[in-house]
């Protein structure tokens, strides 16, 4: 069952970009980099005894990508850093206390950091870099910390792309409803302070 939100949170997006977007270089490449996460999300390497998922290292390229296209490259490497180790702290909370999990873990951490991401930037593109190299930063963070107690983790696995493709999926259509929002209140005689 694991990956299942994933795919549907991906080829959703992939259909809102595909079609929603405006005509651009950054409408391909994002679908470009929908589909690329797709393809590789089977693909996995042994790296000291962990299981790493080539996802992990193609999110921190195309979040560094986004980061550095958006020319605030301090506010979005400082905000993933920040949206990584919230995520590898929810996860170390997650293995050590699971039972204190109200809500099912995947809602939880999905607007968690739907949130977060949301409260460092408006910037649309920076959201989407800081979002991707933090949940790598996140990943990383949270196997060298289970590795110094001995344990095995699997990184960028099904489970945890789960959640970042709803995030994802949360940002797109946040994007989209804000311009939807715009279009609509160009469109209405109505203006905010006119009775």
């Amino acid at each position: 069952m694991d990956g299942f939100y994933f795919f549907w949170a991906t080829w959703i997006s992939w259909i809102l970009v595909t079609f929603f977007m405006r005509h651009s270089l950054a409408r391909v490449l994002f679908a470009f980099a929908i589909l690329l996460t797709i393809s590789l999300s089977g693909f996995s390497f042994n790296f000291a005894g962990h299981r790493i998922f080539a996802t992990v290292f193609l999110l921190a390229v195309i979040g560094f990508l986004f980061i550095f296209a958006s020319k605030r490259v301090g506010r979005g490497t400082f905000g993933s850093i920040c949206l990584g180790i919230a995520y590898a702290g929810m996860l170390l909370w997650e293995l050590t206390n699971p039972v204190a999990l109200l809500i099912p873990r995947i809602l939880l951490f999905s607007l968690t950091l739907f949130a977060l991401v949301i409260y460092l930037t408006r910037n649309f593109h920076l959201q989407i870099g800081i979002i991707c190299l933090g949940f790598s930063i996140g990943e990383v963070v949270y196997l060298l910390l289970l590795d110094i107690y001995g344990l095995q983790q699997d990184a960028g696995s099904f489970k945890a792309m789960d959640v970042m493709g709803i995030v994802l999926l949360l940002l797109i259509s946040a994007k989209l409803l804000n311009l939807l929002r715009k279009y609509l209140r160009n469109k209405s005689k109505w203006t905010p302070g006119r009775t």
